[in-house]
């Protein structure tokens, strides 16, 4: 029977356990999957035990993605570029060694979901991303891969520097940081073809932070990595844009690439954003 996990700071109302249940389920697999709430002291000590318990393998959320990139053994070229995993596929040896590899599946989840809306991503496109901690890492990788220029907006702007800074050079100027002031965000989302969130829904409460997204061209998208009870972001975007969707579809391709890494196959979509939406 395969065991998996969902580990994060507070994961008591995910919806992992019942999209991975339902992606077990279409491929035909006996599955358990739990969900683990934990600080970042007991992050490590916590992985090690789930290894030695047999478990196949963990997703990783808020605020623990840079702790999984460190904890891993062996890194995928993404995780090694963005310094974040979202999923551990772990391993141990008939001599007690453990192995974990970590995977970003985060920025196969963005682009899927923004496809879903309609959005392509590639060159000539150019995107607003809002933040700068481990979610937005993986998406900028994802963004600036497939060609697309990338307007970076963070209240945190050393840690925005930084991040560009993780890329080659070539693909590094196509990343300009703006600071996330109503001002940064107007100067960002003018001719921007979608604008992603990648801040918790909370960071979106205060006027000032929304004032920036009447630059957004009425046709632009607006992607939300948040989800859950409607956000502030969601009330102001479905008026200011045609296209406005929350992070579960986000949540449920990342979820199917991750099944597909850790056991072979990829789960059909369909089934899994059922679950989440239930």
């Amino acid at each position: 029977m395969i065991r998996a996990a969902v580990l994060g700071a507070d994961v008591s109302k995910s919806r992992s356990p019942a999209i991975h249940q339902a992606a077990f389920a279409a491929l035909g697999i006996e599955g358990s999957y739990e969900a683990f709430s934990v600080d970042g002291r007991g992050f490590r000590p916590l992985v090690r035990r789930l290894i030695d318990e047999g478990y196949r393998y963990l997703n990783v959320t808020i605020p623990h993605k840079r702790a999984a990139a460190a904890v891993s053994t062996a890194v995928s070229p993404l995780v090694r570029s963005t310094g974040a995993a979202n999923t551990l596929i772990l391993r141990r040896s008939g001599a007690g060694n453990r192995r974990v590899r970590g995977e970003n599946t985060d920025g196969y989840g963005l682009l899927t979901a923004l496809a879903d809306l309609g959005v392509a991503a590639g060159p000539g496109q150019a995107h607003v991303l809002v933040g700068s901690g481990g979610a937005a890492a993986g998406g900028l990788a994802a963004l600036i891969a497939s060609g697309a220029e990338v307007s970076l907006v963070a209240r945190r702007l050393t840690a925005a520097r930084a991040l560009a800074r993780q890329f080659p050079l070539r693909r590094r100027a196509r990343i300009v940081v703006f600071p996330w002031t109503a001002e940064g965000l107007t100067a960002a989302a003018r001719g921007a073809t979608a604008l992603i969130s990648a801040v918790p829904a909370a960071a979106w409460q205060s006027a000032e932070a929304c004032a920036g997204l009447r630059a957004l061209d009425r046709s632009a998208a607006v992607l939300e990595m948040a989800y859950g009870p409607p956000t502030p972001l969601a009330a102001v975007a479905r008026q200011q844009v045609a296209r406005y969707q929350d992070g579960i579809a986000m949540l449920v391709h990342q979820a199917a690439r991750a099944v597909a890494l850790a056991l072979g196959s990829l789960p059909p979509a369909g089934p899994l954003l059922e679950a989440a939406r239930t």
